[in-house]
């Protein structure tokens, strides 16, 4: 069976250490019977005869109990606690010293073991020792090796260990210059910083470069990527799953912008340790937007606009305290303000009708070219015309007969080139046989702003703009709706 390191156990042994106490017994027992004849013995014996008789006594008692009860074997322990057994206290110090020089040379000084290691006289089986090797592997294990190195303390809590004190000042100095500094600019940290001599683990240690990867990047193992063919910012912040303002934390100086095939980025989802702060006072002359009164317009469609009194923009003289962290500004404070030129207030009238008005009614659209119609709204030629056909010079301009957003634009078959306007309320307005479009779906477009230019395209006899008006889809008759 294995021996037991921990723990209360019987040694081993026990059954002849019973023996040796019975012939003890039996040898006092026979001693007490014959104290007379020993004592009228020991009387006639001179004093340096007695004292010569009485140490080899003790020696014989003595070295009969170390025989006895003595031990054969070394137990090394740690905290009291029993790791290995060895043959002597020799070996197990050897081995001691053999881990303080492997970790002393790991650390590049010094070692300390925060555990207290002391050696017990134990008596075991031969099966029962532990090899030298198996006994540093255990050591190693249970022990804690400290070396001296410098910490750096952030609000209070160690969280970059350093062998040398320099190196800590060194990373301090080199952080506050990651980050590019505006004119005026002192950079300083945003948390209490502090640095302690110390001792701690070995394994708590790192070199420079792994210290700065900690305190930039809230991690020593931090991962890369390699800029390919196509990529963008938002593409790469997708594929790792990392937001665009840490992947830019992460790599300062980086320009997100202008990323470069083959650039290397490092990845990280931590927050830096150390925040770098920098706050600067800049003055600035700053226009004043100028504010928008709109008045309802019962004579203009809904979604019309018609500009009353054009705004002026002020002016303003501005001192703002700007405050930074880690490159990306955070708050702008205004210290103070002087108006220049106070802001002219415009004024815009938009519409309010959603139903048009028929003929007798209020007009209220505009005409979208020059010239007279030529070919009414109704039956032609054996079929309905849905719209009216202006006449009008080749290339005279064709323009919006009110607000509203164009839904369509393009080649419409027999109507050739053709712009459709939504105004609202169901009003869609229709141009066709344009020669050219001078506008885009999805634009906004004000009454009377220019979309194209009169033509002959589609099924035409001549240079003329066919006008149609539809309300909920149904063709109206425009002569009806126009001023």
């Amino acid at each position: 069976m294995p021996p037991r390191f921990e723990g209360q156990r019987r040694l081993p042994g026990f059954d002849k250490f019973a023996l040796v106490f019975a012939y003890f017994a039996i040898l006092m027992q026979w001693l007490s019977k014959k104290t007379h004849y020993i004592r009228r013995w020991l009387s006639g014996q001179s004093i340096p005869c007695r004292i010569g008789m009485g140490v080899v006594l003790y020696l014989v008692v003595t070295l009969s109990a170390y025989a006895a009860f003595g031990g054969n074997a070394c137990a090394v322990t740690v905290d009291g606690n029993i790791v290995a057994i060895v043959s002597d206290k020799k070996s197990a110090c050897k081995a001691l010293g053999e881990l303080l020089k492997l970790n002393s040379t790991q650390a590049g000084g010094a070692v300390v073991i925060a555990e207290k290691v002391a050696y017990q006289s134990v008596r075991a089986k031969q099966e029962d020792f532990t090899d030298v090797e198996i006994l540093k592997e255990r050591l190693g294990k249970a022990l804690t090796f400290q070396t001296k190195g410098t910490a750096i303390y952030v609000n209070g809590e160690a969280k970059v260990y350093l062998k040398q004190e320099e190196d800590a000042k060194n990373l301090l100095a080199w952080l506050k210059t990651v980050y590019p500094a505006e004119a005026g600019e002192q950079p300083e940290f945003k948390e209490d910083i502090e640095l302690v001599k110390t001792s701690a683990r070995i394994s708590n240690f790192l070199n420079l470069e792994e210290a700065k990867n900690l305190v930039l990047l809230g991690s020593n193992k931090v991962q890369q990527y390699t800029v390919k063919d196509g990529d963008t910012l938002w593409d790469i912040a997708r594929s790792v799953k990392i937001d665009m303002d840490q992947i830019q934390f992460s790599n300062p100086g980086m320009d997100p912008e202008e990323l470069s095939i083959g650039q290397v980025l490092n990845l990280s989802k931590e927050v830096p340790l150390i925040t770098v702060m920098a706050t600067r006072e800049v003055t600035v002359n700053e226009e004043i937007p100028f504010p928008v009164e709109v008045q309802r317009d019962d004579r203009l469609l809904f979604g019309e606009q018609k500009l009353i009194c054009k705004g002026e923009s002020g002016e303003q003289i501005v001192t703002y305290r700007i405050t930074r962290e880690n490159g990306f500004e955070t708050e702008r404070e205004i210290i103070s303000q002087t108006i220049v030129r106070e802001a002219k207030k415009e004024t815009v009238a938009k519409g309010s009708l959603t139903m048009l008005a028929s003929r007798g009614g209020t007009a209220c659209l505009a005409w979208p070219c020059g010239g007279g119609i030529e070919s009414t709204f109704g039956m032609r030629w054996g079929r309905m015309h849905e719209g009216v056909d202006l006449g009008a010079n080749y290339g005279s301009d064709v323009v919006a007969v009110a607000g509203g957003t164009v839904i369509d634009t393009g080649w419409q078959g027999g109507y050739g080139k053709t712009v459709e306007i939504s105004h609202g309320s169901g009003l869609v307005t229709r141009y066709c046989h344009l020669s050219s479009i001078c506008v885009d779906s999805g634009q906004v477009v004000e009454r009377g702003e220019l979309i194209g230019l009169v033509g002959s395209t589609g099924n035409s006899t001549g240079p003329h703009l066919h006008f149609e008006v539809l309300i909920g889809g149904q063709p109206r008759n425009p002569v009806n709706y126009l001023e």
